[in-house]
């Protein structure tokens, strides 16, 4: 009987001193602030707040129109170095990227990615991992440009630049020659 009884504490205590598994959050389109732009890049900003104690995934999920390259990056802020605001990012993947930067046990952390390839028409993803201590915050950024399509600024300078080059073709001076009589 006494080992019945042991053996049940033993349980419970076991079962007690393991944190519960947070399941996965997702998050889409209608939870980022997107800015459309007529060249057809895109910037975005997102992030969550009041996030609760324990470990945590968020995961972002949007289909683009086009193919193209993206760049983001993601930041923490606290208060106090393991106070109640205090947020550590375990791990940062876009597409499958790992973001690099500055990872947990600060204050302050920062990740980022550069130059991530987008397909068009697939679902991509931002999966971000990390511990909150009870009230922790994060927030993002991101920005999108479509390949294969010049910026009108860069259309603007080459048009420009074969204008002045037919110009400047075009004004030849013509140089009278005189000799002088002896």
């Amino acid at each position: 009987m006494y080992r019945t009884l042991m053996a049940a504490a033993a349980t419970a205590a076991a079962l007690v001193a393991v944190a519960p598994a947070q399941a996965a959050t997702y998050f889409g389109p209608a939870d980022m602030n997107i800015a459309l732009a007529a060249d057809g890049s895109i910037s975005t900003s997102f992030g969550q707040s009041g996030i609760t104690a324990g470990n945590f995934t968020h995961i972002y999920q949007f289909t683009l129109p086009t193919d193209g390259m993206a760049s983001g990056s993601i930041i923490t802020s606290a208060v106090k170095f393991n106070g109640p605001t205090d947020l550590d990012l375990k791990s940062v993947f876009f597409n499958g990227v790992q973001l690099t930067g500055f990872f947990g046990s600060g204050i302050n952390e920062f990740v980022f990615a550069n130059a991530v390839p987008i397909k068009a028409g697939v679902q991509n993803e931002i999966t971000i991992n990390g511990f909150s201590r009870g009230n922790g915050s994060y927030g993002g950024q991101g920005v999108f440009v479509p390949s294969g399509v010049p910026e009108p600024a860069a259309w603007g300078m080459m048009i420009g630049g074969f204008g002045l080059a037919g110009a400047a073709m075009r004004r030849t001076r013509r140089t009278r020659v005189t000799y002088a009589n002896a």
